[in-house]
């Protein structure tokens, strides 16, 4: 009997060796995460960021409670462009002394050293704004309300002081997800700018020369639920089907989201950026796109069977003088002939990224030697080698997960392709759905859990290839011209023009181009765009106000009368060709009047050259805006 049982138990074997060397078994794949990038910078900036990357991990642990202080870092490069980031660690008096704008998020608010609080009030007093997020203690008392009626969730903005409609009407409509800090009685002094349910959410405090706002509401959570989407308290996706794989609709944090044609979370950084904090410190921020553009159309198409044939609309493309980037999978097709003729025409090379969940991954065998009973599937870093070895470049810089697939933890696929050196990812997008569905059509800087940069963009698609709702590509050019200045991300198929071939979607896809210009946009491939706005990034802004003073000969009404206004002194880096520069219109109750470049005294003379300027605008926020030569530039703003 042992001698038939071994026999028995042997054959077993062989037979599901056999099996399972025939058919595989699957096995799960762990996405290898980044840990995020602790952002610290030095830099020739008007604005200052401190925060406290400890105690951002240390907060939670529900995403409500989460500190994502770091949502700051995102506005004021969105909106400016350079920024010194700082934390208690490498806070240096220096930083302090240079900045015109120094922004004490949420994270340092409530356990600032004695020196530092001394600072903070002599900048102030000096002529600067200082900007604190929900502050506690000492620095409460000293330029807040009082704080005691406690913690409430926000239902509806309900005032936003100096924003003009439709902007007004638009803010007001935003979905909130957020909280705000309600006091039993106004700081006194204090000027209201931004109301939540009737409570003031930012006011501003007269402190010597300077001012002191406060931002008694979360604005981290507000801002990441938007753009990011919102996960549940335990950061975990809720989706509609166990069947499925999560998808990226499903992280969409309001149902009001889903074909929007309002940029939702843009509008509140702008109105904080060029409506509260310009309004005390009028500081000059470059603009966002090249040029004198109004805005920006990237063109993605994604592919995973045309191979070299997915270019095919890069062609058109060029006829316009416009590139694209091409999101294939590497089992496409796609050939290294085939990537040369595309990189050599302006186009870029992207991974269409097999997420590892059964109904979109690749699989590849695994096992021991020749003995291979398992199936894994093919990780996003064998996949980025695999497209880098067709590419004629070493690089791939974006990524979008196929199909908008999701994991169900909220942040794990972004620190996936973090830690894979993506640097913009397009895989947010609602199928069917056109609009502002993560609340900004401009790339955002994601977070992980713990609420720390991933140093990854997400790009949202604002118009996927199979809308069948929401707003019409000209209606959403039309408002980013008007005043949104946003970028429209465009996803196609180019296989579906090959298995349905239909004249009317092909003369639809032409009059985009047509749309583009008439609404002066730009088009822009992702790589291209990321490439502009880290130029962005890298540059630098510093400039200074000079107040009642005497304004050059030229300015004069009259020969023999001094004319008195506002000067603003600016030097400008500027890391490539085609950018250009904006300032307010009004400084105080002073209006623009003129500016003159390359601004010096020789010999007690005041040498320059007047500058043409060209009036923009910002959610109805007025501006004047000036190109800029590559390298240093120096101007003078004058103001009556």
């Amino acid at each position: 009997m042992p001698y038939r049982l071994a026999l028995w138990s042997l054959v077993a074997l062989i037979a599901a060796v056999v099996l399972l060397q025939r058919n595989p078994m699957a096995v799960d794949a762990e996405l290898i995460a980044s840990e995020g990038v602790e952002i610290t910078r030095e830099a020739r900036a008007d604005v200052l960021v401190v925060l406290d990357y400890d105690a951002i991990r240390q907060s939670g642990p529900a995403f409500s409670q989460r500190d994502f202080s770091a949502a700051w870092i995102n506005l004021v490069e969105q909106e400016f462009g350079p920024v010194a980031i700082a934390t208690p660690q490498t806070l240096a008096a220096s930083m302090l002394d240079e900045a015109r704008v120094i922004i004490l998020t949420s994270s340092v608010s409530g356990d600032l050293p004695p020196s530092t609080l001394d600072a903070v009030r002599r900048r102030a007093r000096e002529g600067n704004l200082i900007v604190v997020e929900r502050p506690r203690g000492e620095l409460r008392e000293m330029f807040s309300a009082n704080g005691r009626a406690g913690i409430r969730r926000a239902q509806r903005f309900t005032h936003a002081e100096g924003l003009t409609e439709p902007y007004l009407t638009q803010l007001r409509q935003s979905p909130v997800a957020t909280e705000f800090v309600g006091s039993t009685s106004p700081r006194e002094g204090a000027q209201t700018l931004l109301s939540i349910d009737g409570a003031p959410v930012i006011y501003a405090l007269p402190v010597g020369r300077g001012h002191v706002v406060t931002v008694d509401f979360d604005f981290g959570e507000q801002l990441v639920s938007l753009q990011q989407g919102r996960p549940d308290e335990t950061y975990r996706v809720r989706h509609k089907g166990a069947k499925r794989a999560p998808n990226t609709a499903d992280l969409v944090a309001d149902p009001k989201l889903v074909g929007s044609d309002v940029p939702y979370a843009d509008l509140l950084e702008r109105y904080i950026a060029h409506g509260v904090i310009t309004r005390f410190a009028p500081v000059p921020a470059f603009w966002a796109f090249p040029g004198d553009a109004q805005g920006a159309v990237v063109f993605l198409h994604e592919d995973a069977r045309l191979g070299d044939g997915g270019a095919w609309m890069l062609e058109y493309e060029n006829s316009h003088r416009a590139s694209s980037t091409l999101l294939t999978t590497v089992d496409a097709g796609l050939s290294k002939e085939g990537a040369e003729a595309i990189h050599a025409r302006g186009g870029e090379m992207g991974l269409l990224w097999r997420f590892p969940h059964p109904s979109t991954a690749t699989y590849a065998p695994d096992g021991f030697g020749a003995f291979q009973p398992f199936e894994r599937p093919v990780s996003i870093e064998e996949q980025l080698a695999q497209l880098r070895d067709v590419l004629p470049v070493n690089y791939v810089r974006t990524a979008r997960s196929i199909e908008g697939t999701w994991s169900e933890d909220w942040s794990s696929p972004l620190t996936a392709l973090a830690e894979a050196n993506i640097r913009i990812d397009a895989s947010y997008t609602v199928p069917g759905q056109s609009g502002y569905a993560f609340g900004s059509g401009l790339p955002f800087l994601a977070m992980s859990n713990d609420g720390v940069p991933l140093g990854l963009r997400e790009l949202p698609v604002v118009f996927p290839p199979d809308r069948m709702e929401g707003p019409e590509f000209d209606a959403l050019l039309q408002a980013s011209a008007e005043g949104h200045h946003q970028v429209v991300s465009v996803l196609t198929d180019p296989a579906a023009f090959a298995d349905y071939p239909n004249v009317d979607d092909f003369e639809a896809w032409l009059a985009k181009f047509e749309s583009i210009q008439t609404h002066r946009h730009t088009v822009m491939n992702a790589l291209r765009l990321d490439a502009f706005q880290r130029s962005r990034r890298a540059g630098s802004i510093r400039s200074r106000i000079i107040e009642d003073t005497d304004l050059p000969a030229h300015t004069r009404q009259s020969a023999d009368r001094p004319r008195r206004g506002t000067i603003m002194r600016l030097s400008v880096e500027a890391k490539e060709r085609n950018m250009s520069v904006v300032v307010p219109a009004r400084i105080g109750g002073k209006a623009f009047i003129g500016a003159r470049s390359g601004t010096r005294r020789v010999g007690g003379e005041l040498m320059s050259s007047e500058v043409e300027t060209t009036e923009t605008s910002l959610i109805g926020l007025e501006l004047q805006q000036v190109p800029l030569s590559q390298g240093f530039n120096t101007f003078e703003f004058y103001y009556d």
